[in-house]
């Protein structure tokens, strides 16, 4: 008994396992991000740690950073060397990254789930947003991928704006270094003051 070989195919399974386990929830993907009549395009990567957005629109380059239940949303300007702090119900959280915009109304809302359905290949629960004070107005339809845990879709009915939302496509495996979610070296670090008196830093 003490010499008894472990069949391989116990051993290719508990592989598939731990390889699936450990990259649970990691990817990258393009997306197409429609807000006030504008299309900006945003390559996100996701992983346990948080999300981070990366653009270039009319030469200048960014970066958005969100860490797992962090309470403020990062900028980074990697051509000034800067990183900008701002609290994430601000104006400006809500306006670089569609889901701090969906997890602000989310906090006063009814989600109610309706469905599956499949997003560019990704299976995903379709969920709608109702306003809890006005329950027949519908603020946001959200499509959630059930393997990455993470909006695969999100069309915003309150933005004024038609077709106002986010979609990703060409999801396909990611995995974070160190670095993906912090500072980098040398940046200048500025702090925005919240949207709520008491809040700002001094």
């Amino acid at each position: 008994m003490r010499n008894q070989k472990v069949p391989n195919s116990l051993i290719v399974f508990i592989i598939l396992l731990l390889s699936s386990t450990t990259g649970y929830g990691q990817f990258k993907a393009k997306m197409v991000f429609n807000t006030m009549d504008k299309e900006r395009l945003f390559t996100v990567y996701s992983a346990d740690a948080g999300y981070r957005y990366e653009f270039d629109e009319d030469g200048q380059k960014g970066v958005v950073i969100v860490e797992k239940d962090s309470r403020q949303l990062i900028i980074l300007m990697p051509q000034q060397k800067m990183a900008i702090k701002s609290p994430s119900e601000s104006p400006m959280s809500m306006g670089s990254d569609p889901l701090k915009s969906f997890e602000h109304y989310k906090e006063s809302g009814i989600l109610k789930e309706v469905g599956k359905e499949t997003i560019n290949g990704v299976e995903c629960t379709k969920s709608e947003l109702y306003n809890k004070e006005n329950p027949t107005q519908k603020m946001f339809t959200i499509w959630t991928s059930d393997k990455y845990k993470f909006p695969m879709k999100m069309i915003n009915h309150i933005d004024g704006s038609e077709g106002s939302g986010m979609e990703l496509r060409d999801v396909e495996p990611w995995t974070p270094d160190a670095n993906s979610f912090s500072i980098p070296v040398g940046y200048q670090v500025m702090d925005m003051p919240g949207m709520m008196p008491g809040k700002q830093k001094k």
